[in-house]
């Protein structure tokens, strides 16, 4: 019942995203090609750390970028995992995603078809921004680590610093009573609110 709350929740969302070009449809007789007024929400389920769901993923994900020019990913991890995986995104080398990898050991990401999921989106998909919408997991590890770089470039001010904090802090909350429903609340708002930043632009 769980899961098909959070899917109920993300429908509503999309749903809700779509009305403004809704209320602008044209009467009979007109032109029947509405006004869109925001981008697509483009919705998948999965399993983690399946090769053929990661590969039909990368799939999915290169046609909106070349296709579509669409740019940005929402993924299932927490919000300060994404924010390193773009810092990577820019770097020369593996070292972040090494350390991220190392971080999601006894967990269903701490697969090597995970880590070449990533490696393709690097290689073929180069301008791709990632939005994590997940509770706090690894804030022992990641999520600290994280808090230090913002920290060493004297970030405590930012949006970045706060919301790593509280990443961190739903994760503490969601490990400390196992509350699937409160987590999964929190990736519904978390979710809203990486969308919100981006003004109607397409994302799957």
């Amino acid at each position: 019942m769980k899961k098909l709350s959070l899917f109920s929740l993300f429908v509503l969302l999309i749903i809700l995203s779509m009305l403004p070009a809704c209320s602008n449809l044209p009467m009979q007789g007109e032109d029947v090609t509405p006004p869109q007024t925001s981008g697509w929400i483009y919705l998948y389920g999965e399993a983690h750390g399946i090769k053929k769901i990661l590969d039909k993923e990368f799939e999915l994900w290169h046609s909106y970028y070349h296709e579509q020019n669409m740019r940005h990913l929402f993924i299932e991890y927490s919000y300060y995992t994404a924010e390193f995986l773009n810092l990577w995104m820019q770097s020369e080398t593996d070292d972040i995603l090494d350390e991220i990898y190392m971080d999601w050991k006894n967990t269903a990401s701490y697969n090597q078809d995970v880590k070449d999921f990533f490696r393709r989106i690097k290689a073929e998909c180069p301008e791709t921004i990632f939005h994590g919408t997940d509770v706090g997991h690894q804030y022992h590890s990641t999520g600290k680590r994280f808090l230090k770089y913002l920290e060493d470039n004297s970030l405590q001010e930012s949006e970045q610093y706060s919301l790593t904090k509280e990443a961190i802090e739903q994760g503490k909350h969601y490990y400390a009573r196992s509350d699937d429903a409160y987590r999964e609340n929190k990736m519904v708002e978390n979710f809203k609110r990486e969308y919100d930043k981006l003004k109607g632009e397409s994302i799957m």
